[in-house]
């Protein structure tokens, strides 16, 4: 449920941060550090995603990286082709990192996807805020209201999935124990 709710933070905040990012009519060098900054983060945390679907190393890195080249291309879709390229380069390192660790913490699944959703969150407030920062002098007020509201969505979401996903393992954690139990007995 977490891996589907951070999929669905993915695809929600890269839409609202494409519409942020193409406000920006300048190409400045905080947009490229930003836009880079987003990139891998998100990749990250695509591959971290795909792996827990497709636990193949080739084939999640695969879909990992066309998923990334994606979403990339929504954020920076019209914006500067140095832009792209620097957030094209970021998501091909933050997808194999994501898929790789991923597949090297299979125990820690569900604290790992939080984690980096969490961390992509972080960074997509961060990118925003300092890209509106030359209009408010104070960094929170320089977040829009739409990014704030669809971050405490995420939140929510993410806390209400981990909520139901930590009682579902431990569900079927003493159903296995009861079962265990009932064999030994027999």
């Amino acid at each position: 449920m977490v891996v589907k709710a951070s999929f669905f933070i993915i695809i929600m905040l890269s839409l609202l941060l494409s519409s942020v990012f193409r406000k920006q009519f300048k190409e400045s060098h905080i947009l490229n550090c930003l836009a880079m900054l987003v990139a891998m983060t998100k990749s990250t945390l695509i591959g971290l995603i795909i792996a827990t679907w497709i636990p193949d190393i080739v084939f999640s890195t695969i879909i990992a990286m066309l998923l990334s080249f994606l979403f990339v291309s929504i954020v920076t879709y019209q914006l500067s082709m140095k832009i792209f390229i620097e957030s094209l380069s970021a998501l091909f390192m933050g997808s194999m990192m994501g898929t790789m660790l991923s597949l090297m913490t299979t125990k820690h699944e569900l604290i790992s996807i939080l984690f980096f959703t969490f961390v992509y969150l972080i960074s997509i407030i961060t990118a925003v805020g300092f890209l509106n920062k030359e209009k408010y002098q104070n960094f929170f007020k320089a977040i829009p209201i739409n990014v704030v509201i669809a971050s405490a969505f995420a939140v929510v979401l993410l806390v209400a999935s981990a909520f139901l996903d930590t009682m579902l393992f431990n569900d079927i954690e003493i159903e296995s124990d009861i079962h265990h139990d009932q064999h030994n007995h027999e």
